[in-house]
């Protein structure tokens, strides 16, 4: 009689309660893959985004719990283009000798830092080449100024691949009502710009990884 064999163990680890799908959506949550993008975490975001304080806590926190676990954490610096004469400044860009423009939370070891030529984290500038230079594909969304800096920069990475998840209480929008709007406009279609979900799902799910057991790679 030929014995059965034991059912393989489920080695899937995706977040709890995420919206609108279990992220990541092929359920390989792996650190080494992952990267913390703070986007808009400069002054002139914090003096225009009211709940910037309880967020810049909850960020330096956050970055210091995934460092731990392996997980990238990028900062991304927004700037502006030079403007021609006549043309209209763009709201919450200073030039980089600006005081707005300054960055507030600590660069850590390891950290990555990258300039961006707009609101949108990878416009004309060097993200997309760091994260797929360390084999990046899972990108954490975080930040201030969230549906102007954070949105852009979470649209820009679902077109180039990325499987993006916004975390809720780590962004600090301009408007409370504008960025409910903005959030949820990431979970139509079945999550055309992603998913959202929090920090404390996250770390929860990041403990369920075996250190022992590499991730696959798709």
């Amino acid at each position: 009689m030929a014995l059965e064999t034991p059912a393989a163990a489920d080695t899937r680890v995706v977040l709890d309660g995420t919206d609108p799908y279990p992220w990541p959506w092929h359920g390989r949550l792996d650190p080494a893959r992952t990267a913390l993008v703070l986007a808009g975490c400069q002054r002139v975001h914090a003096a225009a985004s009211p709940d910037s304080d309880r967020v810049l806590e909850a960020l330096a926190a956050l970055a210091d719990e995934l460092r731990e676990r392996g997980v990238t954490v990028v900062h991304v610096c927004h700037t502006a283009t030079p403007v021609a004469p006549g043309r209209r400044v763009r709201p919450l860009l200073p030039p980089s000798d600006d005081f707005g423009w300054t960055p507030i939370l600590s660069v850590g070891p390891g950290d990555v830092v990258v300039t961006a030529w707009g609101h949108d984290g990878f416009h004309d500038g060097a993200l997309d080449a760091e994260l797929r230079s360390r084999g990046i594909d899972l990108v954490l969304a975080a930040g201030l100024a969230s549906e102007v800096a954070v949105s852009c920069t979470v649209r820009s990475a679902n077109d180039r691949g990325y499987e993006c998840l916004t975390l809720t209480d780590a962004i600090a929008p301009l408007d409370p009502a504008t960025g409910a709007r903005e959030l949820h406009s990431v979970t139509m279609s079945g999550g055309i710009f992603g998913a959202l979900g929090t920090t404390a799902a996250l770390l929860e799910a990041l403990d369920r990884i075996e250190p022992s057991t590499p991730q696959e790679r798709p």
